[in-house]
């Protein structure tokens, strides 16, 4: 009795999940600053690069997912002769301001049967930022010192919606574009310009000019998703 109950079992969850699929692609965004962040950092803009992953339940206008992205909204590059006391020469410094973040992601979609596929989205997560540096004599050339100058993260949240349309000559392929809008938690982060060397404090230090506020972002992004993308 108890192997027919879980031969009817298993046979139920098989059926359910051949007849639902996943969704998988890719995004472009791009972050534009506002409110409280936009008095932070006005002019800096954080593009992400972001993959996304959606399971549609069978016969209903939800989906659900994981998306995870990733950027750098600044770098700088400087080449000094002062970093190491005693040496005079010249080392490349390449610092980055990184941007991470993995959401939840639920989707309801008003009209499953339209040409032109809208949708309304909420995500939840997290956002990570960090800022890393790396030192060498030339870009060609082994690094010789490499760290983290700063890292913070906060709860996040996004909200939005956007459209789908066909792309002909693949399967399942549709043109996504998308429009949210981002809050969170107060983070600490650096930008380009927050950085400096002092020579001739101590044998050389650098100071921080750190920004602290939510990662408010109005949110632009051009992907493709693939339909039933593992059948």
């Amino acid at each position: 009795m108890r192997k027919s109950i879980l031969l009817l079992l298993f046979l139920g969850i098989a059926t359910s999940l051949k007849a639902q699929f996943f969704i998988a692609g890719g995004h472009f965004k791009g972050g534009i600053p506002v409110s409280k962040l936009k008095q932070a950092v006005d002019k800096t803009f954080f593009p992400t690069l972001s993959g996304i992953l959606l399971y549609e339940f069978y016969a209903q206008p939800i989906q659900a997912g994981l998306e995870v992205s990733y950027g750098i909204y600044g770098t700088k590059m400087e080449v000094r002769n002062d970093l190491y006391p005693g040496f005079v020469e010249d080392f490349r410094i390449r610092r980055n301001n990184n941007y991470t973040s993995g959401m939840a992601v639920f989707r309801y979609l008003p009209s499953m049967t339209s040409k032109l596929t809208p949708f309304v989205e909420i995500q939840v997560g997290a956002n990570y930022l960090y800022s890393r540096f790396k030192i060498r004599p030339t870009i060609f050339e082994d690094v010789v010192e490499a760290g983290k100058d700063m890292q913070d993260w906060a709860f996040a949240y996004k909200v939005g919606g956007g459209i789908q349309v066909p792309l002909p000559g693949i399967d399942g392929g549709k043109l996504e574009l998308r429009v949210n809008y981002q809050d969170g938690g107060n983070m600490q982060f650096l930008t380009r310009g927050d950085t400096n060397y002092l020579p001739d404090k101590g044998d050389g230090e650098f100071e921080y000019k750190p920004r602290n506020s939510p990662l408010q972002l109005i949110n632009v992004s051009v992907g493709i998703v693939v339909y039933d993308a593992f059948r």
